[in-house]
């Protein structure tokens, strides 16, 4: 009897926040032993936690060369102490750098999700221009080293064909990172977990509760999102404006020390949070007035298995998960009006919010459950090892 063949190691690498990809972990094992690589030591207990290994190493978000440069030696070294048969990176720079070393280190099969394209691709300054010059061009080699990379809308994949970045026959679009539609629902809060979540935030009876998820940075919209409740909340006193998340010091585009003055003084900011199933519970109504260039935003991926009515932009990744005037509203980024006059109307229709938030359940069931990608994963990994490494692609 011919005994059964090992496990395939699948190293998952990814930056702060590689923690969100401990769901499709779960999902993917037994079938493949999934180590994860980040750039947060204090993650290590949560993925002891679920069964996984963890490994930090260095990752610096900004321009700093001689940082990368150690990013690369650790991510090279791990990759040729553990052996993956798999390297999967997720982000901007992890995805860089994450498939660089594999490639340095003869891993035989490399793939790289590029969920959106960030800040250097939505604004249009004159530093973002000058660090795109310095980024294109390591992401269009990272590609080259690959197998496969995967976008989460078609209109990123799009642009970097026609770049030259990445070959169409070497790139496919997968929607999203998924969403356990079991967790994200709201059957499935406790009632001692929601009333937590509203003392946690001061909420009081008869209030509408407006939530924002988000890095507190520029092209998130949260500039525009303080606007609204500014003027929304002179108009409509039981309104509640919540925002979630945290200030990014490294970001190119991260608010002035005024406007995270403007910020505290509009709305609730509680910084960021780990129970955002129950935060999203007690919430009426999600906006994300993002201008950022999104994959598919996981956060209202989160809101519409949550059964909310949305309102973001009708941008890449945005537009996938929101279609306009079935389970939300689209309104055009850096429009802090349009944003308003949104939100105007879901709070003086509740009907309309309720229907809008039954389709977004249906619609995150249908398209963003988390087994569906897992299986989409898991197939793709399977038609790589069965293929036997076959070459990276590079662009005709």
């Amino acid at each position: 009897m011919n005994p059964a063949p090992p496990t395939p190691t699948v190293l998952i690498v990814g930056g702060p926040d590689v923690d969100a990809r401990i769901e499709l972990m779960s999902r993917l094992r037994p079938e493949f032993n999934c180590i994860a690589a980040g750039s947060a030591p204090d993650l290590a207990q949560r993925f002891e936690t679920a069964g996984f290994a963890y490994h930090a190493y260095p990752l610096n978000r900004g321009v700093a060369p001689a940082a990368d440069l150690r990013s690369v030696y650790r991510l090279w070294r791990l990759c040729r102490t553990l052996r993956p048969q798999i390297v999967h990176t997720f982000d901007p720079k992890p995805s860089v750098w994450g498939r660089l070393a594999a490639r340095a280190a003869g891993v035989p099969i490399i793939i790289g999700t590029l969920p959106g394209l960030g800040s250097l691709y939505a604004r249009d300054s004159a530093i973002t221009r000058l660090v795109r010059t310095i980024y294109q061009p390591l992401q269009t080699w990272a590609c080259r080293s690959s197998q496969l990379t995967i976008f989460q809308n078609s209109a990123d994949e799009r642009q970097f064909i026609a770049a030259g970045v990445v070959a169409e026959r070497a790139s496919m679009v997968m929607p999203g990172s998924g969403v356990a539609i079991n967790i994200f629902d709201r059957a499935a809060i406790s009632d001692e977990a929601l009333a937590g979540a509203r003392a946690s935030l001061g909420i009081r009876p008869g209030e509408l509760v407006v939530t924002m998820i988000s890095r507190v940075i520029r092209s998130k919209g949260v500039p525009e999102f303080v606007g609204a409740a500014r003027l929304l909340r002179a108009r409509y006193p039981h309104l509640r404006f919540v925002l979630i998340g945290a200030t990014d010091e490294e970001s190119l585009d991260r608010l002035s020390p005024a406007e995270l003055a403007e910020l505290r003084q509009s709305l609730t900011w509680p910084g960021p949070r780990r129970d955002i199933a129950a935060l999203l519970a007690i919430t009426d109504l999600f906006a994300l007035p993002s201008a950022y260039r999104e994959g598919i935003p996981r956060v209202l991926m989160e809101a519409a298995a949550m059964a909310l009515p949305i309102v973001t932009t009708d941008s890449p990744g945005c537009n996938e998960v929101v279609e306009d005037e079935t389970n939300g509203l689209l309104v055009p980024a850096h429009d802090t009006g349009a944003l308003v006059r949104a939100i105007t109307r879901l709070v003086e229709q509740p009907d309309l919010r309720q229907r809008f938030g039954r389709a977004s359940r249906a619609r995150a069931v249908e398209r963003f459950d988390l087994a569906l990608i897992a299986q989409q994963t898991r197939s793709i990994y399977r038609e790589l090892l069965a293929r036997g490494a076959p070459a990276p692609v590079a662009p005709a």
